[in-house]
């Protein structure tokens, strides 16, 4: 768990310096948790925890279904991380290489809200009660 959550601390306190206003700590942060992330998450998982779990036990104790079941399930796990790993770095190369304005999922939601609101004015009519024609 060490190995797999030592990332993820950054990350959120990048998403609240973000949240903050803090711009530049954020920034850094997010930086680190990029490298944090490569590190454990691509490099000290499949070579010392999936390797671990792949190779040993069969020294001690003849494989079963739980083995494969087991290392499948850490593999398809380390397929995940080469997806959000590609994700990070695309995220990472926007931040470095042009300008990014902002956090692109808080963007997102934010447009869902401002057009949930507009909807919701659209329906009322002038006197703040809902028009009488408010199904389309």
């Amino acid at each position: 768990m060490a190995v797999h959550d030592a990332s993820d601390i950054l990350l959120e306190s990048a998403k609240m310096f973000n949240y903050a206003g803090w711009k530049s700590l954020c920034n850094s942060l997010f930086i680190v948790f990029a490298a944090v992330f490569i590190i454990t998450r691509l490099i000290i998982f499949p070579f010392w925890i999936i390797h671990c779990t792949w190779v040993y036990p069969v020294h001690h104790y003849p494989p079963f279904f739980g083995y494969y079941f087991f290392n499948v399930m850490l593999v398809v796990l380390q397929m995940l991380h080469l997806f959000w790993a590609y994700l990070i770095l695309q995220m990472l190369a926007k931040f470095l290489f042009s300008k990014l304005d902002g956090d692109d999922r808080s963007d997102a939601e934010e447009c869902e809200e401002s057009s949930e609101e507009e909807g919701m004015k659209n329906v009322t009519g002038a006197n703040g009660r809902p028009s009488a024609n408010s199904h389309h």
